[in-house]
């Protein structure tokens, strides 16, 4: 195999990963101690995620040379679990992960019940190994099994979730408002601006509140309140005197802070739910936080990456999932991009969570593809949990998403707007819920048993020796 075939799994992820990624250029230069690094950040974002894709490639190259077994046969495993790597530890990153691509597609992601969305990711593998199959068999009659193997394995699962989305939806659960302020990131964090800012939002929590039916629940984006609640008692007087007013509970994300117990401060990304009485019923601090942009990772291991300044935030990571009651039900929160991972919702389902609320400040996106592909990841909670999601971003998307991964009513990009909607009673337990990430795990599994079987087997080559002349 030439060299230039054997990189070319990284070459191919470098691209697809930049490709995706682009609008990371678009990060205000504002939010940034040094605006040149966001191309090379982008470079490296590439380069390293990229290398999922090599390990990949060199995986069933290995497994072809020392198991002579197919690639097509290999490849949703393999794939499989390079996403779950892909996905895992400090730097985990599911954006971009396949089976996304079919968040618009109902009666296609309804299978997300029963494996998740690294089920989706196995079957898509699987559907595109059949097809290459067709093509590269040598025999008619092996072309012609894969032809009827892709058909049925296409077929099958979206007619059973065809028949799934026929179920009479589940009962009314709670009536919730989600206010988009549409806030610009240069005004929010401006001193001189936060009243103005806040102003807006107590308007949109007013007119929320006179509508008729009342909602259940107000809901505010990320970071709306733009202070430390604990710092700006008079602040913080403020918004609980406009919810006192609205007589209506008020979910709203802010920056929190206090001192630990050795006495140096602690600072959270935090979202607290306020009661019509004008007093906190519980607080949840963002766990799951975005590598570079809300903390260097790495830290516990290395204390000097945290006096590195790159413009981050430099949250804390909360420590527990929180499942709040208000309105006559109760939910977990997911803020900001801990909506893409599938464990942190189960988490909170497992904990007694009837619907999701995901809050979030997409802003920073600007006008590309990065909204929409982080909202498309919060559709396939639903599906996977059987439970409804609430979502509430700052710029929008701002949705409202059924149990069955359908979207009942959304906001535009970048407009100021108000979207209400009735949140869905919960499905019976999905078996994802129940069981958990099985498909990874039987993947892992399998890879590692080939992976040992071939790690003592002789290589085989992968094209037929060249006779020698005398054979000729």
């Amino acid at each position: 195999m030439s060299r230039g075939v054997r990189w070319s799994p990284w070459i191919a992820g470098i691209v697809f990963n930049a490709l995706m990624f682009w609008w990371i250029v678009r990060v205000p230069v504002h939010a940034m101690t040094h605006p040149w690094l966001i191309f090379p950040a982008l470079a490296a974002l590439g380069l390293y995620l990229g290398l999922y894709f090599a390990v990949f490639g060199w995986a069933v190259r290995f497994f072809k040379r020392r198991l002579g077994t197919s690639i097509l046969f290999l490849a949703p495993f393999v794939w499989t679990v390079s996403e779950w790597a892909k996905s895992s530890g400090p730097l985990g990153c599911p954006w971009g992960n396949l089976g996304y691509a079919l968040a618009h597609e109902p009666a296609w992601i309804q299978i997300a019940s029963v494996a998740g969305a690294p089920g989706l990711t196995f079957w898509i593998v699987s559907v595109n190994a059949l097809a290459a199959g067709i093509v590269v068999a040598r025999r008619w009659p092996s072309r012609i099994i894969c032809a009827i193997l892709a058909v049925l394995a296409v077929a099958l699962p979206v007619r059973w979730g065809v028949e799934r989305l026929k179920s009479p939806p589940t009962g009314p659960l709670a009536r919730v408002a989600l206010v988009q302020p549409n806030t610009p990131s240069e005004l929010k964090w401006n001193p001189a601006s936060q009243d103005s800012v806040v102003g807006s939002l107590f308007l949109g929590t007013r007119q929320a509140a006179a509508l008729t039916p009342h909602p259940d629940l107000i809901v505010w984006p990320e970071t709306s309140l733009p202070f430390y609640v604990r710092l700006e008692p008079l602040k913080l007087r403020r918004f609980l005197d406009a919810v006192h007013e609205a007589g209506v509970p008020v979910l709203a994300g802010y920056p929190d802070a206090r001192l630990s117990t050795a006495g140096t401060a602690l600072t959270y990304n935090a979202a607290g739910l306020v009661r019509p009485n004008g007093t906190f019923a519980a607080q949840y601090e963002k766990m799951h936080l975005v590598p570079f942009g809300e903390r260097i990772p790495f830290q516990e291991l290395m204390p000097f990456l945290g006096k590195i300044d790159l413009g981050q935030a430099e949250w804390t990571p909360g420590t527990d999932p929180v499942v709040f009651s208000g309105g006559g039900s109760s939910f977990g929160v997911m803020i900001c991009f801990e909506s893409i991972f599938p464990d942190h919702a189960r988490a909170l389902t497992l904990e007694g969570a009837q619907y999701l609320i995901n809050i979030t400040n997409d802003e920073w996106f600007g006008k590309t593809a990065g909204p929409v592909q982080h909202a498309d990841m919060a559709i396939l909670r639903s599906v996977e949990l059987g439970r409804a999601t609430a979502r509430c971003a700052n710029t929008g998307i701002s949705m409202f998403v059924d149990p069955y991964g359908r979207v009942t009513g959304q906001t535009p990009l970048f407009e100021r707007a108000m979207e209400v909607g009735v949140v869905r009673a919960p499905l019976p337990p999905t078996l994802w819920l129940q069981w958990g990430d099985w498909v990874t795990i039987i993947s892992i599994g399998i890879t590692v048993i080939l992976l040992a079987v071939g790690w003592f087997r002789p290589i085989q080559r992968l094209e037929p020796a060249v006779p020698p002349r005398e054979w000729r």
